[in-house]
């Protein structure tokens, strides 16, 4: 029987051997090589593999329908946005680490000064201040030193230079419109450094309470023998519980100026977009500005108030920072009774006897 089956035996024509198996006829003259959909498809697969990652200029514009021009301005752009990327992500990593710690170096050295002086200060300070307040101003008052000594300086150089940028290009559009809106910022500036001053007093007298607070801890826990001895765990438990009252009232009173602080500063964020709104759309109907100058003035006014309101969600470091420095210069500002004269020279040891000369 002649199945028309090629001979195992014969030679391979083909380059392929398997080719030589895939095909529609089986009479060598007359059949064409076909290849099978599970052969196609895996070439397929392979060209893909092979398929260039980078195109070129003009490929590209006519994959995307564009001109050349314009694919040429995209590449640009996409490259440009890639290395700005790098470099935001290099600032923040920097600012993020190095800046804080730079902020910690600062504190250490403040508490290192700061228990310098103290060794230098005779007995009279110790009989007039409680160890529990100097401990509080040697630790707890120094904690915010980090944070503000990092922020306060880039926060407050970024807010001047969006504020002076904002002016300036606002200024190139209309000068009358710029001023009106700019006009609520000194008023702010006022309000806000009234408030201010409140609330640093209320941080104050936080810092203040919160050592007469860690004095009366360390003094009932230090005599509790004598307490004990003679049942006094009343009259502790009362004069904690003053001093954690008067805490809490001084805190309260922080959080209500705080909240007036944040208040303000709202009100003057909606005053601001008023004035746009009424002397923008009023310069708009006289022809003084264009429709694009006009939504110009809404993005800077939107940048500006988020400017403002990054300092205001500031203010409350800021002023934990401020306190814990006057505090710490406090200390620092404390005179010294005994001092060594200009011309002290070191003492060196003696012949090991005690002498009398003259008595």
């Amino acid at each position: 029987m002649n199945m028309n089956w090629p001979n195992m035996t014969e030679d391979v024509k083909y380059k392929d051997y398997t080719n030589k198996f895939l095909q529609t006829d089986s009479n060598p003259v007359t059949m064409k090589a076909t290849k099978s959909p599970a052969i196609e498809s895996s070439d397929q697969t392979k060209a893909a593999k092979h398929e260039p990652l980078v195109y070129r200029v003009e490929e590209i514009a006519q994959l995307l329908a564009i001109s050349p021009r314009a694919a040429y301005n995209l590449c640009n752009t996409t490259k440009d946005f890639r290395v700005l990327r790098i470099i935001d992500g290099a600032a923040q990593y920097y600012m993020s680490s190095i800046g804080h710690i730079m902020g910690v170096h600062i504190e250490t050295d403040m508490r290192r000064d700061a228990f310098d002086h103290l060794l230098r200060l005779d007995h009279t300070y110790y009989n007039n201040t409680k160890v529990g307040t100097i401990m509080g101003r040697i630790t707890n008052d120094l904690f915010d030193v980090t944070e503000f000594a990092h922020h306060c300086p880039e926060e407050f150089f970024i807010a001047g230079i969006k504020i002076v940028s904002s002016f300036v290009i606002l200024c190139r559009a209309s000068i009358p419109l710029t001023l009106a809106v700019f006009a609520c910022v000194p008023l702010m500036g006022v309000v806000s450094v009234y408030l201010n001053g409140r609330l640093r007093a209320r941080f104050r007298q936080q810092r203040v309470q919160i050592g007469e607070l860690n004095s009366t801890i360390e003094d009932s826990l230090l005599g509790q023998g004598v307490v004990k001895a003679f049942s006094a765990e009343d009259q502790e438990r009362e004069k904690f519980a003053k001093g954690n009252q008067d805490f809490e009232q001084i805190k309260t009173l922080g959080y209500y100026a705080m909240g007036a602080f944040n208040t303000s500063t709202r009100l003057f964020d909606g005053l601001m977009y008023l004035v746009v709104i009424l002397a923008g759309g009023l310069s708009l109907v006289y022809g003084k500005i264009t429709p694009g100058d006009m939504v110009a003035y809404m993005l800077y006014v939107t940048t500006l108030i988020a400017t403002i309101r990054r300092i205001v969600e500031f203010a409350e470091q800021f002023q934990r920072g401020m306190t814990g420095i006057e505090r710490f210069a406090e200390i620092i500002d404390t005179p010294v009774t005994f001092q060594d004269a200009p011309d002290a020279v070191p003492l060196q040891p003696g012949p090991g006897e005690i002498r009398r000369d003259p008595v």
